[in-house]
């Protein structure tokens, strides 16, 4: 099972690339319903959220694809990210609707797990 970790890093950094660019390039569509009504500082800080995504998936993906020693590093950082994306999304749960908390949550969930797992594991 060990042996599925780097795959299981590479996977959730490729997504949280993914992920980032979408919050850059189309803000509003990343953000649901609620980007209908969005605009100005909001939409710039969707896309700031997404530069955090992309620089976190791509230097974990580098570091991963070179076998750099400071790969499981990354991943743990970016499991770390995920993790206090969840706290904020339960603590902070009024401030979402109900579709955003099941966003946050469904993201961010799988994310840190899977992070967690396959940084300890590498």
């Amino acid at each position: 099972m060990q042996r599925h970790a780097p795959l299981v890093a590479k996977g959730i950094a490729a997504g949280r690339v993914l992920y980032g660019l979408g919050c850059m390039v189309a803000p509003r569509t990343i953000m649901g319903p609620a980007g209908t009504r969005a605009e100005g500082q909001l939409i710039w800080l969707v896309r700031a959220f997404g530069v955090r995504d992309l620089v976190l998936g791509a230097g974990t993906l580098k570091a991963l694809v070179d076998g750099d020693p400071t790969a499981a590093r990354w991943v743990q950082v970016s499991a770390a990210a995920d993790s206090i994306d969840i706290v904020n999304a339960v603590v902070f749960r009024k401030e979402l609707d109900r579709t955003g908390v099941a966003g946050v949550l469904g993201l961010a969930v799988p994310a840190a797990l899977g992070g967690w797992w396959s940084g300890t594991n590498l």
